[in-house]
């Protein structure tokens, strides 16, 4: 390929078609469709953390190629842009000095907002947006820290009447039902028969009984700005029998990385606890809890460690070490009620579902567990879940969750196990309040039961979801895709447009380096490629156009003194020369270049730091 040929085309044709199956899948594919503001750092192809001078070094470096005055007068050579794109086919071939004032009013405006000590604080705040609104900063204030404080106790101001009425408290309310009686209304054998008899319905329902009342209630509050405070109450009533404590804890953030938590019980029995959690790195985390109830026994302590395996999967290992003793201290075998276990688990998530296993090993209880959540039509998602314990035996749930409104879930699940029986349980939650009913249809696992009530709805779901559910979730992306790109196609062109127009102005300069580099076997720029990478080949066989643009002059004219860094945390597509061909989708750049005869190549994330040549980038040494 010729790298300074500008009649490449490139496309935005195909977009994922991952998003779940909801009212929000679609407004987010909205959003994700929507136009972007042009990111200030990526303009400038500095870093976030860019000083002053390397802003201004890199202001100069676009002005020597944008500038108006350094731009020689003429019109670009016509291109006809792709046929999907008709608004801009007509139009006149654009002047050079035009187009280059249009995109030298933007690098000016991104410049003059990060060099402006003050300014650079909004857009870091709010971005392009808060500087377009009048903040009234008292003239005494003069350091960033004092800046930024103010400007974010304004922010804080015009978000209070929101906060005021935001409920930051929890609760839960469960009843236990014992409605077994209704499902097996058959008296025993009494003396006189060994028959049992049936009893009538309304004696079943005088035998429905509730076995059990469960309340929590919590309220969280901010103490600090980095601590806050939590007091929770519980209340426990079963068979006439019952108690109830209160609890308050206090967490402090000392860091996005790590943070602590200490918390007491008012009440008999007492009860303290201290947590910690502390992040490694991006892929690591370790958590601690220790948690005491007498004083003439050490406390127990749990230790978790965590890590990501893999894109979607995480792995963690959790010890505990149950009741032990210190020598004299612990001995009593009284206060040895808890048992040292070890857990090995997994978690994990698709595109639509998630799942988790567990396996735990200890001297009094030893189980396997698994569970698996999918998200099965609009607002509605499944849970399987199965368990084998040597204390609980064996259990299977099986339910569903609806999204009622957009602050309500109702759901409902079927558990069944030996020797549990089979339990029907409904769950309702708004706003952080939920309330649970289990219902006990049989003390004993009746699988005719079990059948009518998991099975039968089960497999009538999944028949629906295929034959229903799925051709409709695709018909409903599929036109709310054609009908965004409609919307956008101006904006879109406009931005390829644009971009074609900068490599135009880009192309001398990249000329010129490339001819200085290929001299001194320096780095050469063969191919640069942005956009979805994945979907480039099979979208290349249906449409001519694939969705990625060709890079390659935006991409040498960065190479200086035979070195290319392009700093992270910001869009590509933001850099001179480069547009978004494929909004909404997962996008890459791709390098392929020649550095002291030998080939290279790289490729990294949207948002990731390019930073060339690199020994780990060669794939064919011919030195």
């Amino acid at each position: 390929m010729d790298p300074y040929d500008l009649t490449q085309p490139s496309s935005s044709d195909q977009i994922q078609d991952d998003f779940h199956n909801d009212e929000d899948a679609l407004k987010q594919l909205e959003k994700d469709l929507a136009p972007k503001p042009l990111d200030f750092y990526g303009v400038l192809n500095v870093s976030r953390t860019a000083t002053e001078e390397e802003i201004k070094d890199s202001y100069k470096k676009l002005c020597l190629v944008f500038h108006p005055d350094k731009v020689s007068s003429g019109i670009f050579p016509f291109q006809r842009l792709k046929r999907r794109e008709t608004l801009l086919q007509n139009c006149a071939a654009p002047d050079k000095k035009k187009a280059a004032e249009a995109h030298f009013q933007v690098i000016k405006k991104a410049y003059e907002a990060l060099t402006n000590r003050g300014k650079r604080i909004i857009y870091d705040l709010y971005g392009e947006e808060g500087l377009q609104t009048s903040w009234e900063v008292g003239p005494k204030l003069k350091t960033p820290e004092e800046m930024r404080a103010e400007y974010e106790h304004q922010a804080r101001l015009k978000r209070e009447q929101e906060l005021e009425n935001l409920v930051r408290s929890k609760g839960e309310f469960h009843v236990n039902v014992d409605a077994s009686p209704v499902f097996d209304p058959y008296e025993g054998p009494t003396s006189s028969s060994s028959h049992r008899r049936l009893r009538g319905l309304t004696s079943s329902l005088a035998r429905t009984e509730i076995q059990q009342l469960y309340m929590k209630h919590s309220f969280e509050t901010q103490l600090a700005p980095q601590t806050v405070g939590n007091i929770a109450g519980s209340m426990l009533a079963r068979n006439g029998v019952g108690g109830g404590n209160v609890i308050g804890t206090v967490r402090h953030t000392f860091s996005p990385k790590l943070w602590a938590e200490a918390g007491t019980s008012l009440m008999a029995p007492r009860i303290l606890h201290l947590k910690g959690f502390y992040q490694v790195d991006a892929d690591t985390f370790l958590n601690v809890v220790t948690q005491s109830t007498t004083i003439y026994a050490p406390p127990t302590m749990t230790f978790t460690a965590g890590r990501r395996l893999g894109t979607t999967i995480t792995g963690y290992l959790t010890c505990r070490t149950g009741e032990w003793g210190l020598g004299p201290w612990g001995k009593d075998p009284r206060f040895r009620r808890e048992k040292s276990a070890v857990v090995v688990g997994i978690g994990g998530s698709g595109k639509r579902s998630t799942y988790s296993a567990e396996i735990q090993t200890g001297i009094l209880t030893s189980y396997i567990s698994f569970e698996y959540n999918y998200r099965l039509i609009d607002s509605t998602r499944i849970r399987l879940a199965s368990s084998i314990s040597t204390a609980g035996g064996l259990s299977l749930s099986l339910g569903s969750e609806h999204r009622v409104t957009e602050h309500s879930r109702l759901g409902v699940a079927m558990e069944c196990g030996v020797p549990s029986g089979v339990t029907l349980k409904f769950r309702f939650s708004r706003l952080g309040q939920k309330i649970v009913v289990p219902v006990i249809l049989s003390q004993d696992f009746n699988p005719y039961l079990a059948f009518w009530a998991v099975v039968l709805p089960a497999s009538i779901a999944v028949i629906a979801d295929q034959v229903i559910v799925k051709p409709r979730r695709n018909r409903r992306i599929a036109d709310k895709i054609k009908e965004l790109r409609e919307e956008h196609a101006e904006f879109i062109a406009n931005r390829r447009r644009e971009a074609e127009e900068a490599q135009q102005l880009l192309q001398d300069s990249a000329r010129r380096k490339l001819d200085v580099e290929k001299a001194k076997d320096g780095l050469v720029i063969i191919e640069a490629i942005y956009g979805n990478l994945s979907n480039l080949r099979d979208a290349a066989l249906v449409d001519e156009y694939p969705p990625v643009v060709d890079v390659t002059i935006a991409v040498q004219a960065m190479v200086n003194n035979s070195k290319l860094t392009i700093p992270g945390g910001h869009s590509k597509y933001n850099i001179m020369g480069f547009y978004d061909p494929c909004m909404g989708e997962r996008k890459k750049l791709r390098i392929k270049y020649r550095f002291q005869r030998s080939l290279h190549e790289v490729t990294v994330e949207d948002t990731a730091p390019v930073a060339c040549p690199l020994r780990s980038h060669v794939i064919d040494d011919r030195e």
